[in-house]
């Protein structure tokens, strides 16, 4: 059979899959065709494709290397690919180098300098570079510098690069929260609560964000957003694992309140932190801290599939803690080593303490 028409075979099948995980199996398949062939054309088209479905998950596994061979194609025939194509993929690459601990903090601040450079020649203002620099001092724990962050983004022109209005405002909604500006934050997310502006996963993520900082600092208004997170979840039945951290922190907010549900969430969700991003492991793990404290036994309905998988169903949840705390640890340490700063562990510290 001509390879075309293999390929194309493959996406209408890959069209058709249910999980985002099928899709990239299958994609990574046509991509062996077009690479025998040396079809450089389908080569990119493909490679970008996966990288869009990979972005839907909690997961970076495939994406950089099909990046990395989009940039190496494009800046080795500038004519054969418009490098606009792939600008929006190079925002989420950058992103999702800040959650992972293998790669270094001099890459990132590379990657991202040769973002910005990307967009400039290509006509586009320093929002979307703002925005990903926000994300980055965000991850640091560095709140200042996020806030002058947003503000250079602001004080540019918004583009087709540029994060959507709805996820640049959760962003800060969520820095309020983080600095403690409770009543703050819940006016700048007016737009969001009354669903002014939308995206994929907003307000849900917002509703989410809302319930757990508030119930954290013992605002009553916590239930308010929690009951909106669950309206919006019950809404839809697309959310997919690129929701981990939501759903980590409306599983805490449950166990935080005394709610049986949080167990059937973790059954959920627990098998996503399979080869996920190791900044999305280190967030599911510190919450697991304070839900597995009292220890005992549970029967739970847990995925072969995790490394602690019990036949029988039932697990000793002071077992479960000493597995979830030494990954929180080495995560805390890998980060912090990384980043130059303490503040993954300190966060870890005061998980264990609670």
């Amino acid at each position: 059979m001509n390879h075309n028409l293999q390929i194309q075979k493959i996406l209408l099948k890959v069209a058709d899959l249910p999980h985002f995980d099928d899709k990239i199996r299958v994609l990574k398949e046509a991509i062996q065709i077009a690479d025998m062939h040396n079809d450089i054309e389908w080569g990119f088209d493909l490679r970008l494709d996966l990288i869009r479905q990979e972005r839907n998950t909690s997961k970076c596994q495939e994406s950089f290397p099909a990046f990395a061979w989009l940039l190496h194609a494009r800046d080795s025939d500038p004519d054969l690919f418009e490098e606009s194509d792939f600008l929006w993929e190079y925002k989420w690459m950058v992103a999702s180098a800040c959650r992972n601990t293998a790669i270094s903090k001099e890459q990132i601040l590379q990657i991202s300098d040769d973002l910005r450079l990307r967009l400039e020649r290509n006509g586009y203002t320093a929002r979307a570079y703002h925005n990903v620099m926000t994300s980055w001092y965000l991850h640091l724990g560095d709140y200042a510098q996020t806030r002058e962050s947003i503000a250079l983004a602001d004080a540019e022109m918004v583009d087709d690069m540029a994060n959507c209005p709805a996820c640049e405002l959760d962003t800060k909604v969520e820095l309020e929260l983080l600095e403690g500006n409770m009543d703050h934050a819940i006016a700048t997310a007016y737009d969001l609560i009354h669903h002014k502006l939308s995206c994929y996963s907003m307000p849900f993520q917002t509703f989410c964000c809302l319930c757990y900082y508030l119930v954290r600092a013992g605002d009553e208004r916590a239930s308010l957003y929690f009951d909106m997170a669950m309206e919006e979840y019950d809404k839809s039945d697309a959310y997919d694992t690129s929701v981990f951290f939501a759903m980590t922190i409306l599983m805490y907010y449950m166990h935080h309140t005394q709610q049986e549900e949080s167990w059937a969430y973790f059954e959920k969700i627990s098998e996503w932190e399979i080869d996920s991003e190791d900044v999305h492991r280190y967030n599911f793990a510190i919450h697991m801290l304070p839900m597995l404290k009292e220890g005992g036994k549970k029967t739970l309905n847990i995925s072969p599939k995790m490394a602690y998988y019990e036949p029988d169903g039932i697990y000793d949840l002071a077992a479960l803690r000493v597995h979830y705390y030494q990954q929180a640890a080495d995560l805390a340490d890998r980060f912090d080593t990384r980043n130059g700063n303490t503040h993954f562990t300190d966060q870890f510290k005061r998980f264990a303490a609670e």
